[in-house]
């Protein structure tokens, strides 16, 4: 399977779409289910810059992380709130789905991941099985299951076909548990972001100077 979903990696993937997303969707087309997620991006260069995304790609418990490629400037803000979030699934019941939500979420119910368990105050919240309680700490669940009201929050925001970002908005690109699941990425952002502020003073600067060599060479002075 790696090697087919490889082949989606270069030059646009294997069908026409320029959307790495939807190519790959077609080469997943007969699974199941599966999850796409958007676990890294990165931008470079400065007057004209470059974009890449990388996808991880879980088929039931198989897990494929892909190397990063380039993708156009319009694919990249299209996913750009999403790091780290599923962005496109097909589901157990064979419902494929575009809308954005926390990885993880989509075993919440099933009772092959886990069940739904009741706590000491009568409240319902949903445990993963013992060999996924890893999905828990990667929703950064803090050891705790998952409630039921903040699931069916999830469940009446996707029906509307909006994306989900958690109950406190922790997911996704702006999220809290984002920020300390990848701190390579908001890393690398901060240091573009510096790099840009510094070039666009620099620049000033150089318009200052050149400027004040204007007004030199036509007789003005500056200073004391």
């Amino acid at each position: 399977m790696v090697i087919a979903i490889l082949c989606l990696t270069t030059l646009g993937g294997c069908s026409g779409s320029s959307d790495p997303v939807v190519n790959l969707q077609e080469k997943l087309a007969d699974k199941p289910e599966y999850a796409i997620i958007l676990n890294d991006m990165r931008a470079e260069g400065n007057f004209v810059p470059s974009y890449y995304h990388q996808y991880r790609v879980d088929v039931g418990e198989k897990k494929d992380e892909l190397p990063f490629q380039e993708v156009d400037e319009e694919v990249y803000k299209k996913y750009e709130p999403y790091l780290g979030m599923v962005i496109a699934s097909k589901g157990a019941d064979g419902a494929v789905s575009n809308t954005p939500f926390p990885n993880g979420y989509q075993h919440v119910g099933n009772p092959q991941y886990g069940q739904w368990r009741t706590d000491s105050s009568g409240g319902s919240f949903w445990e993963f099985y013992g060999k996924y309680m890893l999905l828990s700490q990667v929703m950064d669940w803090a050891g705790y299951g998952l409630s039921r009201r903040n699931y069916d929050q999830y469940a009446s925001t996707r029906q509307s076909g909006k994306p989900y970002f958690g109950s406190q908005r922790q997911f996704g690109t702006a999220g809290s548990v984002t920020q300390k699941k990848k701190p390579e990425f908001y890393k690398r952002r901060s240091m573009r972001k510096a790099s840009s502020e510094k070039r666009f003073q620099d620049k000033v600067n150089r318009r200052i100077g050149r400027s004040k060599n204007t007004f030199r060479s036509r007789g003005f002075s500056f200073g004391k």
